[in-house]
């Protein structure tokens, strides 16, 4: 069971990186890593950095998508980003929460904290 979870939510990721080369974002960054947290996606598109976390859910849950604890985790994260990356200290930047479920649409909540 866990192993496909975790096939599920890297598939979700993935489906996720589609969807936002799609809408003509660049992807710079899957499963960006340092010593706070990761980051699932990380995308620019014009003078804009995105952040993005995906949820990959198996059905419809009313449980709270990103915790105000995960939330500072991937800020934390995306602010460690910029330090090593200053080419992107003058990009927006806002963070995207994806939620995707099977046989539904994936839903983008931009700027969603």
């Amino acid at each position: 069971m866990h192993k496909s979870r975790y096939r599920f939510g890297l598939f979700a990721e993935y489906l996720v990186m589609f969807l936002y080369c799609v809408k003509f974002y660049s992807v710079i960054a899957h499963r960006k890593r340092n010593y706070a947290g990761e980051i699932d996606l990380i995308c620019t598109r014009g003078k804009t950095l995105v952040f993005i976390e995906v949820k990959a859910r198996g059905d419809y849950t009313d449980d709270v998508l990103c915790t105000i604890h995960q939330q500072e985790r991937i800020r934390r994260a995306g602010l460690i980003f910029l330090q090593g990356n200053p080419k992107y200290r003058d990009f927006d930047m806002r963070f995207d929460l994806v939620l995707i479920r099977p046989y539904r649409w994936p839903q983008v909540i931009e700027n969603a904290w």
